[in-house]
């Protein structure tokens, strides 16, 4: 894989693990020292015009201010610009595949769930969507975003010293 400069987390409604992981990636990429590499995230709805109030509780008690982030919807440009897009279901992957058919070989080496990206088994690649679920269990989900976030952030590091 060569150098990885814009990095595109994708979910469903651009609320609760794609901001989250888009956060969670620039703390992490501060904390191991990871330069020139940009964070962004996006969803195929937008429900609300910003984070649900549970992820904006998880990652700003980590210390990542939220104040100024906006939902947005995924486009062509987005899909384009990035060096790796990260979807936190395989069924994000499949509908970018399917939506931008017309780029599709351009896009396939650059298209991975959070977890595959990190080695995870076929069998193991989706991270549930936390949206309307009791507040534990959207925090131990938050925390499976946390960590693959923060494996990822070290394998790009890893990746774009390689070169």
């Amino acid at each position: 894989m060569s150098e990885i400069k814009r990095v595109l987390f994708i979910c469903y409604a651009n609320i609760c693990r794609s901001p989250a992981a888009e956060g969670l990636a620039r703390l992490y990429a501060t904390k191991y020292g990871l330069k020139g590499v940009e964070f962004d995230s996006a969803g195929w709805h937008t429900a609300f015009p910003t984070a649900v109030k549970e992820t904006k509780d998880y990652v700003e008690a980590k210390g990542i201010d939220m104040a100024t982030f906006k939902s947005k919807l995924i486009t062509r440009e987005l899909i384009e610009s990035a060096d790796l897009i990260i979807g936190l279901e395989r069924y994000h992957l499949l509908r970018v595949r399917k939506r931008f058919k017309e780029i599709k070989e351009e896009i396939k080496d650059k298209l991975f769930t959070l977890k595959e990206f990190n080695g995870a088994e076929k069998k193991d690649m989706n991270i549930p969507d936390p949206y309307k679920k009791p507040l534990e269990q959207y925090n131990r989900i938050m925390k499976i975003v946390d960590e693959n976030v923060e494996n990822l952030v070290k394998k790009i590091k890893f990746i774009n010293n390689s070169d």
